[in-house]
């Protein structure tokens, strides 16, 4: 069993719309992060993980997530998955909770225009 505390997390924010917290974990195949959004993120273009596989719960509020072209309307309470090396983009105001498989890293994270 592995507690990870809130003050352990890790945090990211670029300043304008995107705030996280990553929880790191000692097992190298998961990992689990809270992340708040506020508008459009990426600001331009898209994101994609190489590697990773993602299963995203919206934990408060709502907006909207485009996966390679196609979007949808997402709310408090629905859960999104995507996996390796589909294009993503967020747009909204919502918290969302992510667990990641393998873990997430920045080394296999894209932008892409």
């Amino acid at each position: 069993m592995q507690i990870v505390r809130k003050e352990s997390a890790e945090r990211f924010e670029d300043g304008t719309v995107f705030d996280a917290s990553e929880y790191h974990t000692s097992d190298k195949d998961i990992n689990t992060a809270r992340i708040k959004i506020r508008g459009r993120y990426p600001v331009t273009g898209f994101m994609r993980n190489t590697k990773v596989k993602e299963i995203v719960y919206i934990e408060a509020g709502s907006g909207g997530v485009t996966i390679n072209g196609t979007s949808q309307e997402v709310k408090e309470g629905d859960v999104v998955f995507f996996g390796a090396n589909e294009t993503v983009a967020w747009d909204g105001n919502f918290t969302l909770i992510t667990t990641c498989t393998p873990a997430w890293s920045k080394g296999q994270h894209e932008f892409l225009p």
